[in-house]
Order: C-alpha cells, then sequence, then structure tokens
C-alpha cells in the first residue's frame, strides 16, 4: 500500500517533489490549526487574567473579540494609574529634597 508523501513547499528558485497542490494541503491544514490553537490558548489565558467586573460588564459568554477589547481597556487603566503613581513618587521625593 502507498502513502501520499507529504512536503512542505520549497523556498523559491528550487524543484518541488511533486508539483500537484494536493502535496501541501495536510501540512498547511496541520499548520494553521496549530496556529489559531495558540491563538485561542492565550485568548482563553487572556480571559483569566481579566477582573470579574469587567467580565461581569458583558451578558453571558465573552467572544474573542470582546475579550481583546476588554483585555485592552484593562490595560489602558493600569498604564493610567501606573503613570499616576510615577508623578506621585516624584512629587513626594521633590517634598523630601525642599524639607
Amino acid at each position: 500500500m502507498d502513502f501520499p508523501i507529504y512536503v512542505y513547499k520549497p523556498r523559491r528558485g528550487m524543484k518541488r517533489v511533486d508539483e500537484s497542490k494536493e502535496t501541501y494541503k495536510l501540512p498547511h491544514r496541520l499548520i494553521e490549526k496549530k496556529r489559531r490553537d495558540r491563538i485561542n490558548e492565550c485568548i482563553a489565558q487572556l480571559k483569566d487574567l481579566l477582573p470579574e467586573h469587567l467580565k461581569l460588564t458583558t451578558l453571558g459568554h465573552l467572544e474573542k473579540a470582546v475579550v481583546l477589547e476588554l483585555t485592552l481597556k484593562h490595560v489602558k487603566a493600569l498604564s493610567g494609574l501606573l503613570e499616576q503613581q510615577q508623578q506621585k513618587i516624584i512629587a513626594l521625593q521633590k517634598d523630601l529634597q525642599i524639607s
């Protein structure tokens, strides 16, 4: 029984073992599935990191786009808080130097 040999697309200028596109379907599908799985896993991790009060702002299931939007909102809020805290520290350091 002969099994088809699947090869990856060669670089430019190199000859392919088999010119048919069928040769590339399986590896491409597997690569795409792994890529989608990685993306989905990262989105699931982001969802787990979101504070509960942000998760409750939506009704029911959190779509991937919503998870990304809420994550951006949260990161921007944290960045703003960090900036405020840094400014307070600088102001306190100046007060200490004056005293």
